[in-house]
Parts: C-alpha cells; structure tokens; sequence
C-alpha cells in the first residue's frame, strides 16, 4: 500500500498522509529523464498523485471537525505546523538518503506515531474519546478511498474517474459532518467520559481490518473469496460506527433524563414534606387557638399578638409555591431556589411560561438547571446580606425563549469574547455547565452573552424555533446584545 500515516503541512495546508506527497515529488524528478513515451504515460498517473493529495488533506479536515483542542486553534494550528513541518523535513531528508523505498517501512514510526502523540498533546481529551475519534475519521476515510478506488476500477484503471469522485466525495462527507455530526458528537464528548475505550477498541480492530483487506492502487484484484472478505468489510464498517454512536447518544439521553427525573424526585419530596408539615399544622390549630385565648383571658395582649405572628409565619413557610404551569421547569426552579434560599440567597423570579413549549424540556431544564446553580455557587462567595438573584424567563408571542438571570458576583478571573467566565475543566465536573448551555443554544441557532458591571454578572440566553429565520436571528441580536 503506497499511503504512508502522517499528518503533516503540505504548502501551508494540513495533509494526513505523507507517502504520496513524497512519491509524487519522486516520480517528477525521476521521470525527467525518460523518454517521451514514458513520460506520457506517467502524465496519466498524475491523476492518481493528485487524487491522493486531495484525499488526505480532507483527511485531516474530517478530524479536525470532530477534534476539540486543548488549548485556542491559533494555538493548536502553529504547533501543528511546527511538528508536522519537523516530520515533513525528516521525513523527506531519509528519502534522500536511504531511498524512496525505505518510507514504506519506517512509515508508521516516523509518521503515525508522531503525529498521534502530536495531536494526543493538543487534544483537549486524553483518553479514549480521542483515540476513538483518531479511529473513526481514518477509518472512514480509509472506507471512502476504497469506494472511489473500486469505481475507478469498474471503469478501466483510468484514475480520472478516482480524480472526480474523490473531489466529490470528500467535500460531500465534510459537509454531512458539519451538518449534522459535529454538534452531536462534541455533546456527547462534553457529557460522557466513561465506555469510551471500548468503542476505541472496536474502532481499531476497523481500522486493522480495511488496512489489511484493503486494495491499494495499482495491485491485481484479489480472488472472489478475498473480494467476498472486503465487502463483509465494508458494509459492516459503517453499520458498527452508527451503532456506537446512536448507543453513545442514547447513553446521553438516559443521563439528562435521570438528572431531570432526579430534579423533578427533589421537588417532589418537598412538596410531600410541606404538605405534611401544613397537615400538622392543621391538626395543631385547636391546640394553638386554645394558647392565644389563654393569653387573652390573662390580658396578655402582646403575647398573643406575637404567637399569632409567628404562627403566621410559619405557615407561610409551608405554602408551596408553584412558578411554572410546566412541571419540568417548575421542579428545576424549586430545586435550585430552594438551594440558593437555604444559602441565605433573596431570589426574585418572573416567569411567564406556559405549561406546553415549543423546544425540547431536557434541554430547557439544562440551560436553567445549569445556570442557577452558577448563580448560587457565585452567591456562596459572597458576603452574607449580599447574596441575591434575579431570574426572569419568558416566552414571546413569536416563540422566543428568553431567559435572563444576574446576581451578585466577584469580578470573573477572565471572560471570554462573548462575556462568558472562562473555566478550566477538571475531573470534578467544574467548568462543563456552560459548555452544556452552549450546546443547547447552538442546537437551536440560539444567543448566549453575559457582561460583568459593578460587582453582578448578568446572562442573557435566547433561543429560537427551528423554523425562525436569520433575518429574524440577527434583529434579536441586536436587540439583546448576545452573541454565539
């Protein structure tokens, strides 16, 4: 097989492969000195070097769709470049001098190793999640190279019809990821952490298997049984990868509806304890009307006054207060300003929400879930007598879903370009709620901004139909100062 595995910079552009770049520079120094018959037909090959060039720079495109880097892209791209530049230089130098042959079998410790520890380095997640990703992207790539090598040899060996179909292709499998897998998949990377390294195993069993049954160009067609093997191959390829993603989104799903069950348990038990308080109450009534007359019948005015004060509020304590029709977002608003109340937090809420929603209530109960207990986390460090909150939610005529939340608030260490506190993500789950309301806002085109002023942070979130348009989208932009 003429692919060497290496991620390196080809004329500023990222190609995964270096093999081909080196083998197509070979072939024009050397075809320089043949006859004109031979050059001839080395210009017929052409169309394969340059197919190759152009699959393994989308290679790399399909990755880095699905890659989440550790630190900023600026960042990640010049030490990408550094080190896939450092590889490119060596690697072309042991061309030089040891011949074009020796790449093919040093390629995987010069090439595919390097460039994994590289990216592993740059990864924001250094475990199995990326390692299933390095799996997924080169095998699916591998899968598309097979495909297009198959067409081109339906139709006589000419490599043109591999040319055409590979710039079809890859584009086409870029724009399907950015469509409709990138969001997904960076929430499930976000949300889970656990069961990745087994879908990573399965991933580079793929991955062995198409390498090993794979056709390269060029060579003989095997025999029907080897043929029989690499379609087994590559149908169930893909049908294993879309497997373990919809096991891994339904893993996701099970989570948040636990967390909102869990939520909505909590409510529960506090209605159960404040109707049971209120029942006692009730039947202790006879038994405190009979102390308030005592203290008439002995003019004990005052006194009387006073137990019936705080009677009264005690009772008051009891009553339960609903905030929403909706009980998804009534038992997370219970919940989060029962915590922030017990902390000695004075929590104002408007909410004008209807019982039934035009958007998903797991994700609502994220984007509030989350956001409330940042507020109330931001309270706790506060001075008490300086600990409150403000939370408005609302739904406008057109279907918008606007939800603003400030409180009292140290200065953030640093904010990003949209007014959102930068935090670092530790196993401790701190730093992945806003992440979480990022991905929900994204899922519905949505806008999230804050700003700190004068010792309180205020957030703003909006959320849009799946059918609003961009003109609309840009106009509640400008209205609410949020950005994506």
């Amino acid at each position: 097989m003429d692919l060497c595995h290496c991620r390196v910079f080809f004329y500023g552009f990222p190609v995964k492969y270096l093999d081909p770049v080196l083998y197509f520079l070979w072939r024009l120094w050397y075809d320089r000195s043949q006859n004109p018959l031979e050059r001839g037909r080395f210009i017929v090959t052409i169309f394969r070097d340059i197919s190759f060039l152009w699959s393994m720079l989308h290679v790399v495109g399909l990755f880095l769709l699905l890659f989440e880097p550790r630190y900023s892209w600026r960042t990640t791209f010049i030490a990408g470049f550094a080190g896939a530049g450092s590889l490119l230089v060596f690697n072309v130098l042991a061309m030089f001098w040891m011949g074009h042959s020796i790449i093919m079998h040093i390629a995987f410790f010069t090439c595919t190793i390097p460039t994994l520890l590289l990216f592993f380095g740059l990864s924001k997640y250094r475990d199995g999640r990326f390692f299933f990703l390095f799996c997924l992207s080169d095998t699916i790539c591998f899968w598309l190279l097979q495909i297009t090598n198959f067409l081109d040899r339906l139709a006589g060996d000419t490599y043109l019809v591999m040319l055409i179909s590979r710039i079809i292709i890859f584009p086409a499998a870029e724009l399907f990821f950015w469509k409709y897998l990138r969001r997904p998949y960076l929430a499930l990377q976000s949300k889970l952490a656990g069961r990745w390294w087994l879908f990573t195993a399965i991933g580079a069993t793929y991955y062995l298997l198409i390498m090993v049954t794979s056709v390269p160009v060029g060579t003989p067609m095997p025999d029907m049984v080897g043929l029989f093997r690499i379609i087994l191959v590559m149908i169930l390829m893909p049908l294993t990868y879309m497997t373990i993603l919809h096991s891994l989104w339904r893993q996701m799903q099970v989570y948040e509806s636990h967390r909102q069950i869990e939520l909505q348990r909590r409510n529960y038990q506090a209605i159960c304890q404040k109707i049971e308080l209120d029942r006692i109450y009730r039947h202790d009534m006879r038994h405190h009307m009979v102390t308030v007359e005592g203290m008439l019948q002995q003019g004990n005015s005052q006194g009387a006054a006073r137990y019936i004060q705080e009677l009264s509020g005690k009772l008051t304590q009891r009553t339960q207060v609903v905030w929403s029709a909706n009980s998804a977002i009534n038992a997370v608003l219970t919940a989060y300003i029962s915590q922030a109340e017990d902390s000695g937090c004075q929590v104002e809420a408007d909410i004008h929400v209807p019982e039934v929603l035009p958007y998903e209530e797991i994700d609502l109960c994220i984007i509030l879930a989350n956001t409330l207990e940042n507020a109330v986390n931001a309270c706790r460090n506060m001075a008490e007598g300086q600990r409150d909150i403000s939370v408005k939610m609302m739904l406008t005529e057109n279907n918008r879903f606007i939800l603003s939340i400030n409180n009292c608030c140290s200065k953030p260490e640093q904010l990003d370009a949209n007014g959102l506190p930068v935090t670092p993500y530790s196993a401790e789950k701190h730093g992945w709620g806003l992440r979480s309301v990022r991905v929900v806002a994204d899922t519905y085109n949505g806008l999230l901004g804050g700003k700190w002023e004068n010792g309180r942070y205020y957030l703003n979130i909006v959320l849009f139909p799946q059918k609003c348009s961009g003109t609309e989208q840009a106009a509640e932009k400008m209205v609410y100062g949020t950005g994506r």
